[in-house]
């Protein structure tokens, strides 16, 4: 199982300040760099919902938790079995779990898409550029945005990067002794989302965070 959380800024209205107590000053400086306020303050809902999240997992503080990062810039929790991946867009924040199987989640606000031709250019494969340029806009849009989904999560799973995977996501990385599966994230009006986990056979459970949600 992968259990896959969201989390909406705009639906929750008033004041958030455990969510911030939850940040670290790390965390509140990165945001103090966006150039949009608003940007700065759903990066902190992001991160103060994904501590949230992976400490009632572990049981633990929030702000006992310890991030590090493999040798190819995936991060994970110090001295802990679990597996996470954190994607947001607009105001959404997804946050997908795992134990047992690396995984990595990407979500994406559906817009217009005015360079789409030229970023189709360099990370679609033929056939899929086919494929878009069959397709009336905003349905273009809409389906370069989903493309983009599937091979941002399995990048953000393998830890390979951008680079290593901007082909045809259903042909996977390059390792032959991994299998890897994408499952889309649907019923997110105005959204596309995708989770990529290793393995076969698994299922997303889906799970909605708000405030002061508690797993355990």
């Amino acid at each position: 199982m992968v259990h896959v959380w969201t989390a909406d800024s705009d639906a929750e209205s008033g004041p958030r300040p455990h969510r911030l107590a939850c940040t670290t000053d790390d965390e509140r400086e990165r945001a103090a760099r966006f150039h949009r306020r608003e940007d700065g303050e759903r990066f902190l809902f992001a991160h103060g919902t994904l501590r949230l999240v992976l400490a009632d997992y572990l049981q633990c503080d929030p702000l006992a938790l310890r991030f590090g990062a493999h040798a190819n810039g995936k991060p994970f929790v110090e001295g802990a079995d679990i597996e996470f991946n954190l994607s947001h867009s607009g105001a959404l924040a997804l946050i997908a779990v795992a134990r047992g199987r690396r995984v990595g989640v990407d979500v994406e606000q559906v817009r217009p898409m005015p360079d789409l031709e030229r970023v189709a250019g360099r990370v679609c494969t033929p056939g899929e550029r086919a494929t878009l340029a069959g397709l009336a806009s905003p349905h273009r849009d809409h389906a370069f945005l989903a493309m983009w989904t599937r091979k941002e999560a399995l990048a953000k799973a393998t830890g390979e990067g951008i680079g290593g995977v901007f082909r045809d996501a259903r042909d996977g990385p390059a390792d032959p002794d991994v299998e890897w599966t994408l499952a889309d994230v649907s019923d997110l009006p105005g959204y596309v989302a995708c989770v990529a986990a290793e393995g076969v056979g698994w299922r997303i459970s889906r799970h909605r965070f708000l405030r002061e949600t508690k797993i355990l």
